[in-house]
């Protein structure tokens, strides 16, 4: 009864920590990274089926269906409402926090530990660490918060399970779940296929190696075949082609790779930087670009840690190892350039559950006398208060976008694109004026990832201004070199030519050939039948009716029942047809 009886006030402390410091988050406004285009992106979709979730076709950089059901969820329960999807977010990390405890709590009495306050203090420190503010503040963040959860319950299976067939089933079933989540948890496969060497049930001696293969064969062969079938998802998911994968291919191992000096440098310099966010989290910073090169050492030595928690062989040890592997994902991203910034605190959401179970572990096996057991209860005491102050000062801070990339700015003055959130913010408070002014100051570097993102913005100041020529010119400037955002520029393309029709300052056909190439390859890129509606309707204002038939032919074909623009597209297909029977019919008798 006493046991449970801790237990349960264990739970309710988390419960009450986590809810009292993320709170103030749920009056925090909709990011302008990411949130923005994500929600209106939301907004503008009439429908979604399970087919168009899972299977969206075409080709694609990012695969999470299970994120995107989530956002649905949002979507229709919610109403997109940014305080309950904040909510939904701080409701994730108490259930990572809750499976933090759990963990620790099972994998102690793995090691024949009765402890509940190391548990307990495992879950504190994660659910106050100031490096996971980031990651429960941002709505868009919630790609580690849900993909961390299927990562903790699959370890949590199978300790809860050790050598068990099913076990080892749902526990790679739910890893499987956290890749389709987020691609990045596919890292923690190597991780978690040697845990059987690590469980102390299955390491009777640890020259055994070998019987241990053979009683857990299942076990790997659940693991790989996730792993693999993963990687089938996604070639079914994308049947015109993977740029992610096609990208890390190129890029790490590739023609557009850095070279294997300068990659390992990148790599080890991130390592170095990452360990200490995970000790020493502060300075809090959205807009990380640059980092010491004191860090390259730090990142030595890590690596090092690495490879000795391989002999060790015990539970501590393969938290650690997860950590790290889940963290090289991280590691990789300087390479690939996709993200907003090369580096981020948020990448750090799950590597510091697993490094501080793996930190809770190793300190049950230290013993202290009454004196040293005061200091360090002192010291747990100052360093959870600190956590607790940063991660709340932090998520206060999340609560205004203006502060946030002002503050952004200040820890990195060379980041162009925190200017241009600045300008985004001033435009959302109605200051227009002075976010016009930094929206065409903008000028792309090379060194800069995602500076097609600046330029649309500086397209937008212009398209306000009714300089449409510009403003063409400079999302062609952005198509150059579109990387991930070659969709969005080509959809504000189309918008800038749309406006200048409808105010009367150009005739459809002055745009035509501009619309018919933007929209074309949108359709390769994304299949989606409402492109092929809206061609059709080009074509019907330039007079191809030939053309426009075709195209709504196309899409009563391959839109899906309910979508709003299936019945005009039926209702036009048979007008169009009509009418060109009739004129074909006039040809003939006239002959």
């Amino acid at each position: 009864m006493q046991s449970r009886l801790k237990t349960r006030t264990s739970l309710l402390v988390l419960i009450f920590v986590v809810l009292g410091i993320y709170y103030p988050a749920i009056f925090s406004p909709i990011n302008s990274v990411d949130d923005s285009g994500m929600i209106q992106y939301l907004l503008n979709t009439d429908t979604f089926t399970f087919r168009e979730i899972f299977l969206p076709g075409g080709s694609g950089t990012y695969f999470r269906p299970l994120l995107l059901s989530s956002f649905v969820f949002d979507k229709y329960v919610w109403g997109l409402d940014e305080s309950f999807m904040h909510l939904d977010n701080i409701f994730f990390h108490l259930c990572n926090t809750l499976m933090v405890f759990a963990l620790a709590r099972r994998a102690a009495l793995l090691q024949g530990a009765r402890s509940s306050t190391v548990p307990l203090l495992a879950a504190l420190f994660f659910a106050l660490h100031p490096v996971n503010a980031e990651a429960v503040n941002w709505i868009s963040g919630r790609t580690d918060l849900l993909s961390g959860f299927f990562l903790f319950l699959s370890a949590f299976l199978l300790m809860r399970f050790p050598g068990r067939v099913a076990g080892s089933a749902c526990a790679a079933l739910s890893m499987l779940a956290a890749c389709l989540v987020k691609e990045t948890a596919i890292f923690i496969l190597p991780a978690l296929l040697i845990l059987p060497f690590f469980l102390p049930v299955d390491r009777p001696k640890r020259s055994a190696l070998l019987s241990v293969a053979r009683r857990n064969l299942l076990h790997f062969f659940f693991f790989l075949a996730a792993g693999c079938g993963y990687f089938a998802f996604r070639a079914l998911a994308f049947n015109r082609g993977d740029s992610g994968v096609a990208r890390v291919m190129s890029h790490v191992a590739g023609e557009q790779g850095a070279g294997l000096r300068v990659t390992l440098r990148l790599v080890f310099k991130a390592a170095g930087f990452y360990l200490k966010k995970l000790l020493i989290p502060f300075p809090l910073n959205f807009g990380i670009i640059h980092v010491s090169d004191w860090y390259l050492p730090v990142g030595l030595l890590a690596a090092i840690l690495v490879l000795w928690q391989l002999k060790r062989q015990n539970l501590s040890a393969f938290f650690f190892i997860c950590a790290f592997s889940v963290a090289c994902s991280a590691l990789m991203i300087p390479l690939l350039r996709v993200t907003w910034t090369p580096l981020g605190e948020r990448y750090m959401y799950i590597p510091s559950a697993f490094f501080l179970l793996g930190i809770s572990l190793a300190a049950l096996q230290w013993e202290s006398g009454p004196r040293k057991r005061a200091v360090v209860s002192a010291a747990v005491i100052l360093l959870l208060a600190v956590s607790a102050w940063g991660t709340s000062r932090r998520t206060l801070l999340w609560q205004d976008n203006l502060a946030l990339y002002r503050d952004t700015l200040r820890k990195s003055p060379d980041f162009a694109p925190a200017q241009n959130e600045i300008a985004n913010a001033l435009y959302a408070r109605g200051d227009r004026q002075k976010a016009a002014v930094i929206y065409k100051s903008f000028v792309p570097d090379d060194e800069l990832i995602n500076a097609q993102y600046g330029l649309m913005n500086k397209a937008f100041a212009f398209t306000q201004e009714k300089d449409f020529t510009t403003a063409r010119k400079v999302l062609k400037q952005a198509l150059a070199n579109p990387g991930k955002f070659e969709i969005p520029i080509l959809k504000q393309m189309l918008e800038v030519n749309n406006i200048e029709v409808q105010q009367g300052r150009a005739e459809p056909l002055a745009v035509y050939a501009d619309n018919v190439q933007a929209l074309n390859r949108l359709l390769v890129l994304t299949g989606d039948p409402f492109l092929q509606y809206r061609l059709g309707v080009v074509e019907l204002q330039a007079g191809h009716r030939e053309e426009a038939l075709q195209s709504f032919r196309k899409v009563v074909a391959k839109a899906a029942p309910g979508t709003y623009y299936l019945k005009p597209a039926q209702q036009l297909c048979a007008t169009l047809a009509a009418t060109l029977d009739r004129n074909r019919a006039g040809g003939g008798a006239k002959k």
